[in-house]
C-alpha cells in the first residue's frame, strides 16, 4: 500500500514539475507574441504607447497571445503533462474543453493585465531598470497575470480537461 502511495506521489510531482516547465514555455510563447505585437505597433505602425490607439494594439496583442499560448499549451499538456488522462476522449473534445477553460482564464488574464497596467499608470509608475533591463507597466502586468493564470489553468486542466483514468 505504501509503494502505491509513493508511486502516486512521484507521479503527481512529475506532473506538476512538467506542467510548470511547459507553463513557463507557454508563457514565453505568449509573452513573445504579446510584446512582439506591442513592438510592431509602436515601431512599425508608429502608434504612441500612451494613447487610446495603443490600447487597440494591446487588445490585438492579448488575443493573439491567447491563441498561440493555448495551442502550444494544449499539445504539450496532452503529450507530456497529463499522461494519466483518459484515453477514450477524442482530441477534438479535449481541445474544445481546453479552449473553453482557457477562455475563462483569458478573462482573468485580461483583467489582471489591464487592471495592473492602468493601476500603475494611475500611480504615475515610471519604467525602472533592473540590471539594465527596462521594467515597464506592461512587463509587470504580464508577469503578475501569468502567475495567476498558470495556477488557475492547472486546476481547470486537471479537473475538467485531462481527467485521470478511473
Amino acid at each position: 500500500m505504501k509503494n502505491v502511495k509513493n508511486v502516486k506521489n512521484k507521479e503527481k510531482l512529475r506532473e506538476i514539475t512538467v506542467y510548470l516547465i511547459f507553463g513557463v514555455l507557454t508563457t514565453v510563447v505568449g509573452m513573445g507574441t504579446y510584446f512582439g505585437i506591442l513592438w510592431l505597433g509602436e515601431n512599425v505602425l508608429q502608434v504612441a504607447p500612451d494613447t487610446a490607439a495603443f490600447n487597440i494594439v494591446r487588445v490585438i496583442a492579448q488575443i493573439l497571445h491567447w491563441v498561440f499560448a493555448v495551442l502550444f499549451a494544449f499539445f504539450t499538456n496532452k503529450k507530456w503533462v497529463f499522461t494519466n488522462a483518459e484515453s477514450d476522449v477524442s482530441t477534438t473534445a479535449q481541445l474544445l474543453k481546453f479552449a473553453a477553460s482557457r477562455l475563462a482564464t483569458l478573462g482573468l488574464d485580461t483583467a489582471v493585465t489591464f487592471g495592473t497596467v492602468w493601476t500603475l499608470q494611475a500611480m504615475s509608475y515610471q519604467t525602472v531598470r533592473i540590471i539594465g533591463i527596462p521594467i515597464n507597466a506592461d512587463i509587470i502586468s504580464k508577469i503578475t497575470a501569468s502567475i495567476v493564470v498558470i495556477i488557475t489553468n492547472y486546476i481547470l486542466s486537471k479537473l475538467f480537461v485531462f481527467k485521470d483514468k478511473k
